[in-house]
């Protein structure tokens, strides 16, 4: 039993609702103090990690939603370092807008002394947005500039704050510029945030409206993004036949619209192809992707972290299909191309190694499974550490990966290990701990500890029956492999009625379903 997921998410996936930390997060978006940030929050992970290892039940809850948001900041700061090489003129771009709206804010409202805003102005060109933000919220607290003024203000905060991952603040004031001036940017920010913050109500509140008001700008590149924009909201709702629909509508409006950026027709189609594949409609998807991977190369060339992911993803779509012939130059490809990218690592070649991993598991490779996986882990370590839940579940597959390959005490010093993490970031009430358990009570059986296992797999089942029902396949299997060990070592165990029982429920319930679970 494997918790690594089989196909990973595209480049542009909805947003993951990464909230502030509770460590005070700058508006710098220099590379110095981006750095300077993801040490920060590496230091408050391990920090907050080091004590849920001694916390008690009830400290660690508090404990866990802080360690949660200091990781997604991070994986957020990570991510902004690895793409500055890309997204530097946008962020300048953003900054000198910034400074323009200063400017005319302080000529029509006055109350800032012209050294304040030279020192504003200087630091934005350095990417320092503090000072900015300073004087932008005293000339909103004014309250007297006309209402597209005050619109813009609230934009502008909500830029900066965006920027220092201050989440719910920006969704807060994309969704005051959207009251004051609703022109297709507040409102397009406005559902970004409010979907990013799990506001999908709002979401889709702003989303319907930047379809109206793209309906009257009749430029086809406006309805093209607002169709695209409203499908992330749709498929956050898991309304994938909706999204779908959406979608399929934007890519044929943007396709040759005048005005409309290649490499946004490039990510409608590649979010196209998203939701179709999350639909399990591997044929559809890849047709697409095809097309998303031709524009993209066309618009961005192959040098770019998207052109990487979609091919990584294409391979994965070749994999889901049976087709790894296909698939394996792709993601060897796509390896090669990450590991040339401007600005160093990017956290896109670990997507790439782990999809070689488990292309290598399928053919029976476990040894060459088993170095991707060291890979992957090696640079997972090195741009977001070891106290993730996700860091624990590679683990769990290289675990696996070493279990092939019969060096069981290794295996299970990897189990433990992988739990100890588990345990930390999500709790001994997770699957994904009971998943664990599971594995390691399959390599202390092995050793022969059958004593030894036949605790771990009643806590792992104990954990499936709460959170997943006693006739799910995954409780079933669990079930099954207890049922064995029971059967071969332990005939006269305690837990030997009970598991037969369940047993013979999962078999009534749906003949044959655990057998092949």
């Amino acid at each position: 039993m494997t918790r690594l997921n089989q196909m990973s998410a595209f480049a542009e996936a909805p947003g993951s609702g990464w909230p502030e930390t509770a460590s005070d997060m700058g508006a710098d978006t220099g590379e110095a103090a981006l750095v300077a940030r993801k040490a920060v929050l590496r230091g408050e992970c391990e920090a907050l990690f080091l004590q849920l290892r001694e916390a008690g039940p009830a400290e660690a809850v508090a404990l866990r939603a802080g360690l949660e948001r200091a990781h997604r900041a991070l994986m957020a700061v990570v991510q902004q370092v690895a793409n500055r090489p890309w997204d530097g003129m946008a962020l300048a771009e953003q900054q000198a807008e910034i400074g323009q709206l200063l400017v005319e804010a302080v000529q029509v409202l006055g109350r800032t002394g012209l050294v304040r805003l030279s020192e504003a102005m200087a630091g934005l060109r350095v990417g320092r947005m503090g000072p900015a933000d300073m004087i932008l919220a005293e000339l909103a607290d004014l309250n007297a500039a006309p209402a597209d003024l005050a619109g813009r203000l609230a934009f502008a905060r909500g830029v900066i704050a965006e920027a220092a991952l201050r989440w719910t603040e920006a969704a807060n004031h994309y969704l005051e510029a959207a009251r004051l001036n609703p022109d297709l940017r507040s409102l397009q920010k406005a559902r970004a945030l409010a979907c990013q913050t799990s506001d999908l109500t709002a979401a889709f509140r702003f989303g319907k409206g930047l379809l109206v008001l793209a309906e009257t700008s009749g430029l086809a590149a406006d309805r093209a993004m607002a169709m695209a924009d409203h499908a992330l909201t749709l498929e956050a709702q898991d309304r994938l036949s909706e999204a779908e629909g959406m979608l399929r509508k934007a890519v044929l409006v943007g396709r040759g619209a005048a005005g409309i950026a290649g490499v946004d027709h490039a990510r409608h189609l590649a979010q196209l192809a998203r939701v179709l594949e999350a639909q399990e409609r591997f044929a559809d998807a890849e047709g697409v992707l095809r097309k998303a991977l031709t524009v993209t190369r066309e618009t961005l060339g192959e040098a770019h972290p998207d052109y990487c992911a979609r091919l990584n993803a294409m391979a994965l779509i070749l994999q889901a299909q049976d087709r790894d012939a296909e698939a394996e130059p792709l993601h060897l490809k796509a390896l090669d191309l990450s590991g040339r990218l401007a600005g160093g690592t990017h956290p896109v070649a670990i997507e790439c190694l782990t999809g070689l991993a488990q292309l290598a598991e399928r053919h029976g490779r476990p040894d060459l499974a088993e170095r991707h996986y060291r890979q992957a882990l090696q640079l997972e370590q090195t741009l977001i550490g070891r106290t993730h839940p996700e860091f624990a579940g590679r683990i769990c597959a290289l675990a696996e990966a070493v279990r092939a390959q019969r060096r069981l005490p290794e295996a299970e010093t990897l189990f433990r290990t992988a739990l100890e993490i588990d345990r930390a970031t999500i709790g001994e009430a997770h699957r994904d701990y009971g998943i664990g358990l599971n594995n390691l009570a399959g390599v202390v059986e092995a050793q022969g500890r059958p004593a030894e296992a036949e605790e771990l797999y009643a806590a792992a089942l104990t954990i499936f029956r709460a959170t997943l029902g006693d006739l799910h396949p995954a409780t079933q299997k669990v079930t099954r492999n207890f049922r064995a060990l029971i059967a071969a070592h332990l005939p006269g165990s305690a837990h030997r009625p009970g598991v037969e029982a369940l047993w013979a429920a999962g078999q009534a319930g749906a003949p044959g379903l655990a057998a092949g679970a």
